[in-house]
């Protein structure tokens, strides 16, 4: 064990920094066969199946609805289990539910994969683990690790929509997930197994790649996890995280869900058209992790917050007028932009205010708050479906306006 200990005391980089470049893959990869082709495909379903929008919308928002839901349990998996097991584990399950759907031949079969499934795994592999991973082995950099890791969800959302138009009009969408399924066993769960060490101390580091830990360290209480629970619930300060993402969390899915829909069935675009305009959105992400991710490390946090709001908001307000390319563009890079912030900024904000050890634990129950969220995308279904996308488009607009307000009125911590 001591030559092992050795070794990575003698490697000439922060095996940390090993673990961002892993998270980044597994973003990208992960991200790429759901998030960002669902909404490629959504016309696909609705043809192959005979529905409506509202219909389809409502499976990806069950699907969501049911990830959000077990966000606490994975959490207190990965807390307390190695992130190794759970990840490797969860991959498997995902590329089954994949190669499931080549089978598929009704809409019910169809939703009952989707959910049990995909919904079950996406906690396995997405932000719940790689965010865990990033405050185990950073503190000083914490925020920027963050916007690094998870930047390989943004990165798919630039390249995955135009690749899953390509593969999806060549090959099927059937045939897609299939070899979605054979990615995830071939390169999620090897690498999960090879690289993936829990934290610094497994082998004998120390956060950031420092000769010793900080100073000033958390002091842990011996409790239950009914106590931890209750303590999260109790708090004044997990509540106002609630509050402040509550608006904001399920609108960039349900956005890139329907903005396909939108772009090609009422504008008028073609597919690639609305995969660049995904694209757009993916790359303005890259940009709002590292930037949201560095202004959390430096400056105050209400002011940051502000910030990813602000652009959010404007990104409706574009959206409710424009109708020519350019524009749409930009709304969409905006959207991207407010969305990349999300992320690295939560997740500092929750690692501040209840540290490392309980992280994940609170991390997934916020996310299960923040579940009805989800429901966005079977709303903006269902109101397009009878009052056009642009009724939507004000509802979210009043709904950032809401979250600006509710920023600007309760405490954010700082790095202090």
């Amino acid at each position: 064990m001591s030559d092992v200990i050795d070794r990575h005391k003698q490697q000439p980089i922060f095996y940390g920094y090993i673990l961002i470049g892993y998270s980044f893959l597994i973003g990208f990869l992960a991200s790429s066969f759901f998030l960002h082709s669902r909404g490629i495909f959504f016309p696909m379903w609705m043809e192959e199946f005979g529905v409506g929008r509202t219909e389809i919308a409502l499976v990806i928002t069950l699907t969501l609805f049911t990830g959000s839901c077990l966000a606490p349990v994975i959490g207190f998996l990965i807390d307390r289990y190695p992130i190794r097991l759970v990840s490797s584990v969860g991959a498997c399950w995902m590329a089954i539910g994949y190669l499931l759907l080549q089978w598929v031949d009704s809409y019910f079969a169809f939703a009952l994969v989707l959910i049990c499934f995909q919904g079950v795994a996406w906690g396995t592999l997405g932000p719940l683990v790689q965010t865990k991973l990033m405050v185990n082995w950073f503190s000083r950099n914490r925020g920027v690790a963050l916007g690094f890791a998870i930047m390989g969800i943004s990165v798919a959302g630039i390249m995955m929509p135009t690749a899953a138009t390509f593969m999806a009009e060549s090959f099927g969408w059937r045939n897609t997930y299939s070899f979605y399924a054979l990615t995830i066993f071939l390169v999620i769960v090897p690498a999960t197994i090879i690289l993936v060490k829990q934290n610094p101390k497994a082998i004998g580091l120390h956060p950031d790649g420092d000769k010793s830990s900080p100073e000033i360290a958390e002091i842990q209480k011996s409790q239950t996890n009914f106590q931890v629970y209750k303590e999260f619930l109790t708090s004044k300060a997990f509540w106002s995280v609630v509050l402040t993402f509550g608006m904001m969390n399920g609108v960039y899915s349900a956005m890139i869900t329907h903005l396909p829909s939108y772009l090609t069935m009422d504008l008028g675009f073609s597919l690639y058209d609305a995969s660049y305009a995904l694209g757009v959105a993916g790359g303005f992400a890259i940009l709002g992790k590292i930037v949201f991710g560095w202004l959390m490390d430096h400056f105050d946090a209400k002011v940051t917050v502000m910030l990813a709001v602000v652009s959010y908001l404007f990104s409706q307000l574009i959206l409710i007028v424009a109708v020519s390319y350019p524009p749409l563009l930009l709304a969409s890079g905006l959207f991207g932009m407010a969305f990349g912030a999300m992320i690295p900024v939560r997740s500092v904000v929750l690692s501040r205010l209840f540290g490392v050890e309980k992280f994940s634990r609170v991390n997934g129950l916020l996310a299960f708050f923040l579940a009805p969220a989800t429901f966005w995308t079977v709303i903006a279904g269902y109101v397009a479906d009878n009052h056009g996308y642009q009724t939507i488009f004000q509802i979210w607009a009043v709904a950032f306006l809401l979250a600006g307000l509710v920023t600007m009125v309760i405490k954010l911590p700082n790095r202090a």
